[in-house]
């Protein structure tokens, strides 16, 4: 009888693992599309949609900017790529679902 419960706890365990990873999965790519329509807009677009960046990186000719919040004890980072038009060319995204 224990092996029986023990067989029916594995099972409920990972079926719940790949409903979270499934779930993470969903929210990554609501994450990228939202994001992906920044592309190719004036950073002020930017700036008006999350505020005043965290940080500014400087590189080459690009700076990046980021963006950081903070929920439920994870913090989120979303990077920006600023061309020296000041148009935004890529972006990356951490832990924000």
């Amino acid at each position: 009888m224990k092996k029986l419960y023990l067989i029916f706890l594995l099972v409920l365990l990972i079926s719940s693992c790949k409903t979270i990873d499934r779930k993470i999965d969903t929210l990554s790519k609501e994450e990228e599309k939202n994001l992906n329509r920044f592309i190719d807009k004036p950073q002020i677009e930017l700036i008006d949609e999350f505020g005043i960046p965290d940080d500014v990186i400087y590189e080459k000719d690009n700076k990046i900017l980021v963006f950081k919040t903070k929920k439920y004890q994870i913090t989120c980072e979303r990077k920006f790529e600023i061309n020296n038009k000041r148009i935004i060319t890529g972006f990356s995204s951490r832990n924000c679902f």
